[in-house]
């Protein structure tokens, strides 16, 4: 295997965080400043002297005071703080300064420019002004937060809707969502600390308590607990757990008799752990830190219905939302859950379970170190102590997609790229080409190219310079285009990396227009191999590109069986049984005809639920039609592995020049449902045919037999599920997909392993 060995040798970075108080290092900065620790770096927190320090020092960061820093904004001293803050940070010499906002995320970007910091990150951790607020507060507040970001490297949001309110004075390509993360394996469900906490606070084995977490001000939602309290005082305890804050003067005003306050504690884990219902009434959040550590402990949520608690869970799957400023709303939604012990169940089990897929802190903080790499990179900073071969020298294989979506190419992109990361030898990168929020591929690289018409015309220059350097730079030795877009672009860079063409679909195009086959056919002929995602793509790939069969690979698309897996626990398939359809509703996808299999089956009177999952352009057409076949439109959900479990048959009916390896197939079968499908590319690969499924024409009564059949026969679904369940897990796993990409990656790397094409 070849490695890059060029370069001086590694050195760490000096990176500090920025904070106000020493408690923000502490409790909310704390598994960020323990990752850059592990990564071998250098880590400083600065902040204003307090009683976290030495919490700080044990995570081994070295705190540095700034006795000027206030929390409040004071013009006069502010003034000081902003002088002390530029000597210090020029004093400590730093490769990154990374600051953290409200107030010090303006005054450490200014600051860090003025002491001349070679990389300056800010992280949003949520606008200090809301969308209710006064015009003049709104100006001012996002004014400054322009001003600021003209002086930093790159914007971090941790929610979508800060970052869009901001959008405009932000560079392009020079900022992304991150979300927010916990500690999963200190924040999870804790029995005995349930018992041990509730015995402390006197709360006995039947009594319901309700909590929430914070500091006492008005901004958390002190009041409208209040009010919640008082009207449920019978039902349940309420308590408060955190410190008192005397920035908020008029939070004494409040009356809080309802409540018990507790000083805030060490063993929060516990805490969650001891509470029936947890509540969050605030009136600002960034990406609320509180109620995710909450959903990891399983914790039933009551959040306010505002940005930084919505990303946190679903209406109604995850958690509970109520208008915030609203005390009789929040006390009904927490009576509600008081009075339905099986909906608290539901709820908790369903938080812990996003909590699990969405909020760890580790991925977050990996994120911002990546970070710190791109935009030394792009300021041609990358030697010293930035220099990454030496530091890192695995072959580095990069992924090369259009943009980051919410589409199958990039959910699987992206765990591709999860699943080789602790990988010894090899290196997978994501990136993305053109700019677009981000989505399901989270790209360790985003190039930013804003889409217009070089693009629409077939091949953006800037896009191909940009992949050119990439490649360069990070000394890529595989680069794989996932898809006949990012396939032009790698081609054009021209570089001397194997390239492979990972082909993920029948394109109509290739196959009825001759300039386009031309095209493709020349395009994969410079590739060292093309991989097909199910043998008809490589069949498809030998016959109208004329690839030869040495240069063919099949390597399918995997899912995670952590994520997709039968019922259990308190979960149940749906009675009477359930069709679902998953997909975009889109022409291509017919779901019109999954409609015309449900009026086949009503008009034999048979028993059953459906549903349809997606959205697109389709949508409004097919409304009505649905609602006269009760059958449920349910949108863009975040809960399909849920619905999953709940399913009885998944039906899908797309036309033969659609798919490629359809995922909802392997989502299914790893689900234990089995499937009715139209015979599309790749199904064959998925489905056995009459052992974990069905594989019919595109006639609606012949769709009809083998679904009616399921349901009239729940022992018959019960078996196909079962298999379908094992061969999925045997073939089209995200592991056993990842495994095939890594001995690809090794033969191509290596010539001992097979010579490089």
């Amino acid at each position: 295997m070849t490695t890059n060995t060029e370069g001086p040798p590694p050195r760490s970075l000096r990176v500090a965080h920025l904070t106000t108080v020493d408690m923000s290092l502490a409790l909310l900065l704390g598994t960020e400043l323990a990752v850059d620790v592990e990564a071998g770096h250098e880590v400083f927190g600065i902040s204003a002297p307090g009683p976290y320090v030495e919490r700080v020092a044990a995570l081994g960061v070295t705190h540095v005071p700034v006795r000027t820093l206030t929390r409040s904004w004071a013009p006069a001293s502010d003034l000081a703080a902003s002088r002390e803050l530029v000597r210090t940070i020029r004093a400590l010499d730093l490769d990154v300064l990374h600051t953290h906002n409200p107030k010090t995320g303006v005054m450490g970007r200014i600051a860090g420019r003025l002491a001349e910091v070679p990389v300056v990150v800010n992280t949003c951790h949520g606008l200090w002004a809301r969308p209710e607020d006064k015009a003049a507060k709104r100006a001012f507040v996002y004014g400054l937060e322009a001003l600021a970001a003209r002086f930093s490297d790159y914007e971090l949001f941790q929610n979508a809707a800060d970052r869009d309110t901001l959008r405009p004075a932000l560079k392009r390509g020079r900022h992304r969502v991150v979300g927010n993360g916990v500690d999963l394996d200190r924040f999870s469900p804790d029995p005995e600390g349930r018992r041990r906490v509730r015995a402390e606070l006197g709360v006995a084995e039947g009594e319901l308590l309700v909590g929430t977490i914070g500091r006492r001000v008005r901004e958390k939602g002190l009041v409208e607990f209040a009010a919640a309290a008082s009207e449920l005082s019978a039902e349940a305890t309420f308590v408060w757990v955190g410190p008192e804050d005397d920035t908020d003067a008029g939070a004494s005003e409040a009356d809080t008799t309802g409540i018990r306050f507790v000083d805030e504690r060490t063993d929060m884990p516990a805490v969650y752990a001891a509470l029936d219902v947890f509540v969050l009434a605030s009136h600002r959040e960034g990406f609320s830190r509180a109620a995710m550590e909450a959903a990891a402990c399983g914790v039933p949520m009551v959040l306010t219905d505002i940005r930084g608690c919505r990303e946190v869970g679903d209406d109604g799957i995850h958690l509970t939302l109520v208008p915030p400023h609203d005390g009789t709303a929040l006390a009904r939604a927490v009576g509600a859950l008081l009075g339905d012990p099986e909906l608290r169940a539901r709820l908790g089990d369903a938080a812990r379970r996003r909590a699990l897929a969405e909020f760890d802190q580790r991925r977050v903080a990996r994120v911002s170190l990546d970070t710190y790499a791109e935009v030394a990179r792009r300021k041609g900073t990358s030697t010293g102590r930035f220099a990454r071969p030496s530091a890192d020298p695995r072959t580095t294989v990069l992924h090369v997609l259009p943009a980051d979506l919410d589409r199958g190419a990039q959910v699987y992109a992206g765990q591709l790229r999860d699943a080789l990361a602790g990988d010894p030898e090899q290196r997978h990168l994501a990136v993305s080409l053109f700019e677009a929020p981000e989505a399901a591929l989270r790209a360790d690289i985003r190039l930013g190219v804003r889409s217009g018409l070089l693009r629409r015309a077939g091949l953006d220059p800037v896009a191909v310079a940009r992949l050119r350097r990439t490649i360069r730079d990070e000394r890529a030795e595989v680069v794989v285009a996932h898809g006949g877009e990012p396939l032009k672009y790698v081609v054009a860079t021209g570089g001397p990396a194997r390239t492979v063409y990972y082909k993920v679909g029948l394109s109509t195009s290739e196959l009825s227009r001759p300039s386009r086959t031309r095209l493709y056919r020349f395009l994969a002929g410079r590739a060292t191999r093309v991989v097909g995602v199910s043998n008809e793509i490589v069949e498809q790939a030998h016959d109208v590109l004329d690839v030869p069969r040495a240069k063919l690979a099949v390597i399918p698309n995997g899912r995670d069986p952590r994520t997709y897996h039968p019922p259990t626990g308190d979960e149940s398939r749906a009675d009477p049984p359930m069709i679902l359809f998953v997909g975009q509703l889109e022409a291509g996808k017919r779901p019109g005809l999954f409609l015309d299999v449900v009026a086949v089956l009503r008009s034999l009177a048979a028993t059953f639920d459906a549903a349809i999952v997606g959205d697109g352009p389709e949508r409004a057409a097919l409304q009505e039609r649905s609602a006269a076949l009760g059958v449920r439109m349910l949108g863009v959900r975040s809960d399909v592995p849920q619905l999953l479990r709940r399913a009885s048959v998944v039906v899908m009916t797309s036309a033969p020049a659609t798919e490629g390896m359809p995922g909802v197939l392997i989502e299914a079968g790893l689900s234990g449902v089995p499937v009715v499908s139209t015979a599309s590319a790749g199904v064959a690969d998925v489905v056995i045919e009459s052992s974990t499924g069905f594989v019919e024409s595109d006639d609606p009564f012949q769709l009809v037999s083998p679904v009616e059949t399921l349901l009239n026969d729940p022992g018959l679904r019960a078996a196909m599920g079962e298999r379908a369940r094992e061969h999925c897990r045997e073939r089209f796993t995200i592991t056993a997909t990842a495994t095939q990409w890594r001995a690809l990656a090794s033969e191509l790397i290596d010539p001992g392993a097979g010579g490089r094409a």
